[in-house]
C-alpha cells in the first residue's frame, strides 16, 4: 500500500472537487464532483514529485485526481 488507498478501493468525496485548471472542457473553479460521490481508485501519481494523486473512477464516468484528504474509504479493493 502506497498510500492511505490503493488500487481498486471504493471511495468517497468527503468535499466538493473543484477544477483548478487541470480538468479539460470545464472552467477554472468548477465543481466537477459534490461531496459524497462514490468512486473506484484506478491509478495513482506524484505532482511535484512529492503530492500524492489518486486517479478516482466516478460512477458517473468521470476520471477525477483526488488528494488523500479529499476521500474516505467505503470498500477496500479486491486485492489477493
Amino acid at each position: 500500500m502506497l498510500g492511505k488507498f490503493d488500487l481498486e478501493d471504493i471511495v468517497r468525496t468527503t468535499k466538493k472537487i473543484r477544477n483548478d485548471g487541470t480538468y479539460p472542457g470545464m472552467d477554472r473553479g468548477a465543481i466537477i464532483i459534490r461531496e459524497g460521490e462514490v468512486g473506484t481508485i484506478v491509478d495513482y501519481g506524484y505532482f511535484l514529485q512529492d503530492i500524492l494523486v489518486y486517479t478516482v473512477f466516478f460512477n458517473r464516468g468521470l476520471l477525477v485526481g483526488c488528494l488523500e484528504n479529499e476521500l474516505e474509504l467505503v470498500e477496500r479493493g479486491n486485492r489477493k
